[in-house]
This record gives C-alpha cells, sequence and structure tokens, in this order.
C-alpha cells in the first residue's frame, strides 16, 4: 500500500512540476504574467529585422493564437461578394464605374469648400490610450479623474462631439484606421508587408503633406511594435519616433512604453525647435494594464481627489490604481497641450482615445446605479481646439475616428482642394446611422454588430432598457471590412 501511495504521489509531483515549468517556460522564466518579458525589452535590432521580429513570437503563443482565432469569413469572400459590398458603399456616382479606377478609395474624392480657421504652423492630434468617453459625461464628473480633459472641454474655442466611436475595439485597429484612412478591421495590414510600399489616397500623414505640413508620428513605446516603423513611412510620415529610443534606455517605462510625461517633456522640447509647418501624430501609452506605476508618481488619495462620492468607490485598490493611471496620464497630457499652445498659440488641437476602458467596472455603485451601457464600454471623447473654432461650426453631435481627418482638411485647406475619406468631415450633415466594422451609431441610439439591441445614448446613472427588435448593421459593417480586403487582394 505504501509503495502505490509513493506512486501516486510521485506521479503528482511530476504533473505539477511539468505545470510548473511549462509556465517557466511560457512567461520567459518567471511564473508571473505580469512579469513576463514583453516587446520593450527586445532589442530594437531584432523587432526591425522581418525574420528574428517574427520568431520572438514563442510557438506555444503563436499555436494558441491561431487556435482561438479561426480563420475569418472575410478571407474566404469570393471577388463577386466583395465587389457587391463595395458597390454598396460607393458613392451613388460611381455605382456602376468603381470597377474601372485604379483603387476603389478614388471614388470617395471629395473638394473642400474653403478654410473654416486660419491654417496653424502646428497641428497635435492626441491619441491618448483609453480615454473613455463616460469620464467626460456629469454622470461621472465627481470622480475628478480627468480634469485636464473637462477643462479643455470648457475653453471657448474648443468643440466637442459627445457620441463618437473608435475606429477598433483596442488600440491597434484604431490606430492603423487613423493612419490609412481606412478600417483595418482587424486585417492586421500593418503587419503585411506588401502594405510597407505605396501609400493610399486616404492615408492622412500623406495628404496632410499635400497640405505643406512636415508629418511626424511620436509613439510612447517603440514604433517597431506592429511594423508601424515601416507602415508608418508607407502611410506618409516623413518621421516615425520611438520613446523607447529617443528617451533614452533609461527612461522608465511600463511594458507598453515610456512614462507619459516623461515621453510628452522629450517631444515639448523637440518640438520648439522644429520651425516648419507640421503635423504631429502623439500617442500616449501609460494608460494601460497592469497599472504598475509606482504610487508617488501617480500621487493619488481618492480621499481628496473624490471627496463626494460614496466609500465603496474610494476604498476600492484595485479600481483606484486604474482611475489613479488615467488621472496622471490626463495630467500629463494636458500639462504638454498648455505648453504646446503658450509656444504655438495659433496650434489646431485634436484630442481623442484610441478606445474606451471601464477601469474595473463603475456600474452597479453608489454613483452608477445600473450596469454598463454600450455608450460605457465604445465611445471615446473627440475635441477640437483652435482659436477660430466654435460650437456653433459642427453640425452633428455623433461622429467616428474617421470623421477627423476630413475635418481637419476642411478646417484648413483652401477652396477646391481634393483629397480622399471614406467619411465625410463634422462640418457637413452625418448620414443617420454611422457604421463601423464594430459599432452603430445615430442622433438617439448606440448599438453593437454582434448584438440584436440598440441602446440610447443619452448618459444616465439609472439603467438603460435595451430597444428591440433593431437593425444591428452587421452587413454594412461586413462591408467596409471587405473594402479593406480587396484592398488586401490586390495589394499582391
Amino acid at each position: 500500500m505504501t509503495d502505490t501511495w509513493m506512486i501516486v504521489g510521485w506521479n503528482i509531483l511530476i504533473v505539477v512540476l511539468s505545470i510548473i515549468l511549462f509556465y517557466w517556460f511560457r512567461y520567459g522564466g518567471t511564473l508571473s504574467h505580469d512579469d513576463k518579458p514583453e516587446w520593450d525589452t527586445i532589442p530594437t535590432v531584432v523587432k526591425e529585422d522581418i525574420f528574428f521580429a517574427r520568431a520572438t513570437v514563442p510557438d506555444l503563443c503563436a499555436l494558441e493564437t491561431v487556435y482561438k482565432n479561426p480563420l475569418r469569413s472575410e478571407y474566404t469572400a469570393s471577388e463577386e461578394d466583395i465587389n457587391d459590398a463595395i458597390k454598396r458603399i460607393v458613392p451613388n456616382e460611381f455605382k456602376d464605374t468603381w470597377q474601372q479606377l485604379d483603387n476603389p478609395l478614388y471614388a470617395f474624392k471629395k473638394i473642400t469648400k474653403g478654410p473654416k480657421i486660419k491654417k496653424p504652423k502646428h497641428i497635435f492630434f492626441i491619441v491618448g490610450e483609453s480615454i473613455p468617453q463616460w469620464s467626460l459625461d456629469e454622470t461621472h464628473k465627481l470622480l475628478n479623474i480627468c480634469p485636464g480633459l473637462w477643462n479643455f472641454k470648457s475653453q471657448s474655442h474648443t468643440v466637442q462631439i459627445p457620441n463618437f466611436l473608435p475606429a477598433g475595439n483596442v488600440s491597434r485597429p484604431s490606430i492603423v484606421s487613423l493612419m490609412s484612412g481606412i478600417y483595418d478591421a482587424g486585417l492586421e495590414i500593418n503587419e503585411r508587408e506588401s502594405f510597407w510600399k505605396g501609400v493610399f489616397p486616404t492615408s492622412f500623414a500623406h495628404q496632410m503633406k499635400r497640405l505643406g505640413y512636415q508629418t511626424i508620428y511620436w509613439y510612447g513605446g517603440n514604433a517597431s511594435y506592429g511594423n508601424f516603423n515601416h507602415f508608418g513611412k508607407a502611410q506618409g510620415f516623413d518621421r516615425v519616433e520611438s520613446a523607447s529610443i529617443f528617451c533614452g534606455p533609461d527612461a522608465p517605462k511600463t511594458w507598453v512604453g515610456v512614462y507619459d510625461h516623461v515621453f510628452l517633456e522629450n517631444i515639448e522640447q523637440q518640438i520648439k525647435s522644429i520651425n516648419e509647418p507640421t503635423f504631429h501624430f502623439i500617442y500616449t501609452t501609460s494608460n494601460h494594464g497592469p497599472y504598475k506605476m509606482e504610487d508617488s508618481l501617480l500621487d493619488y488619495d481618492p480621499e481628496k481627489v473624490m471627496p463626494d462620492v460614496g466609500e465603496d468607490l474610494r476604498s476600492n485598490k484595485t479600481r483606484n490604481k486604474e482611475l489613479a493611471t488615467y488621472r496622471y496620464s490626463d495630467k500629463a497630457i494636458f500639462t504638454f497641450v498648455e505648453a504646446m499652445k503658450k509656444a504655438f498659440p495659433d496650434s489646431l488641437f485634436i484630442v481623442t482615445g484610441d478606445h474606451s476602458n471601464l477601469f474595473g467596472s463603475l456600474n452597479n455603485t453608489s454613483l452608477i446605479r445600473r450596469d454598463y451601457t454600450l455608450r460605457d464600454t465604445f465611445c471615446t471623447v473627440a475635441l477640437l481646439q483652435h482659436p477660430d473654432l466654435n460650437q456653433d461650426m459642427i453640425v452633428s453631435s455623433k461622429g467616428t475616428h474617421m470623421s477627423l481627418m476630413p475635418t481637419i482638411i476642411e478646417a484648413i485647406a483652401p477652396k477646391g482642394f481634393e483629397y480622399y475619406s471614406i467619411a465625410p468631415s463634422l462640418f457637413e450633415d452625418q448620414p443617420e446611422t454611422l457604421v463601423t466594422p464594430y459599432q452603430w451609431i445615430t442622433d438617439s441610439l448606440i448599438g453593437d454588430v454582434r448584438g440584436d439591441y440598440g441602446e440610447s445614448n443619452v448618459a444616465t446613472t439609472e439603467p438603460v432598457e435595451p430597444v428591440r427588435p433593431i437593425d444591428n448593421h452587421a452587413d454594412n459593417a461586413r462591408d467596409w471590412t471587405l473594402l479593406t480586403m480587396w484592398l488586401i487582394n490586390h495589394r499582391g
């Protein structure tokens, strides 16, 4: 009997040790997921090599990714299916002739009506990591987690689009879409070598160059992650700058990138020495899990920051760590904005987020007496500021990431300037329903294309009732994805 138990015990020990060893290798020499080596720890020379960059992904991780992500239907769509989709979304005058164009994106040509503001020397297009619209709603104001954003919003020459959808539910599709002017739709066109050459007619930086601007992509991490060093240059950026390089190897960083205040202070000094008109695409990183920044740096006391909310919110340490990081990032961004306004008073500022964030979920608390809504889950912010802007210029309360580029061009370009955009500017009436590959939004409702209901757009602390039956616009969302699929198929 003793021998039997020894054999059982030995087998259990072997199994346990095998599991521990598996995760030790799986996490690169640690048993903690949070402490595992990340992309920023890999030397840049390795990341920028096509073969070795791919080899840094462990085989187990690669197999896991393949297993969890079955082949999407868009990849197997027929040429006829794709062509029909494009016919449905191109402007009416090209319904029957778009195939005569070299690229269907040429069907989305627009002509400016004349500038609305004095052309600025510097344009600052700031994408903050995980900035949710709910943090700028009156319902959540007592949290006091983004005073910089609230102050920026309140200034007389700031315009806001309060019902605003991102181009992606996570960072990568949003950034790729903003750069390229088309919906990446999770197809990861930035990772495809065929897209590292040749610019889209809709590309943001490319069109800003045509308006006389030098173009720079300032990233708080390492742009080689996702091959943005290649993709960004292909989309028209003169320079693609990585904070992990120009801030130096000793700069404090999270696993995503250099601390926001260090990154932004560094580029502030660089920008002050630039004498030519420049379009700055700036993307921060610190407001991102696993939220391990030092408490001393965050300088966050919930008793002082949010004295008027319930104890249930002030005492939740995990949630407050996340809110503290957001508040830190907000301070870093708007300290930078104020410095740039002082140095270049005629500047145009655009502030948005790559996507929303629920920060540990504030729903069903003493402040928010309901479950989280689709507005909470998906909507990010959209704010524009220039000395000549006022809210009356914006004719709609809704928009998407794809609305921003045409709005900037229409604001500054001379009359008759030709450009390409799949969305209208915010100076124009918007379609009744705006659809991205993920969500849809009207003047009063918002929905997920994967769902069977819609919800009110109104910010509220009370429960929100779903609206059924409803068109979830899944077919229209797929059409935009198939436009990108056409570009993939014809890039060879």
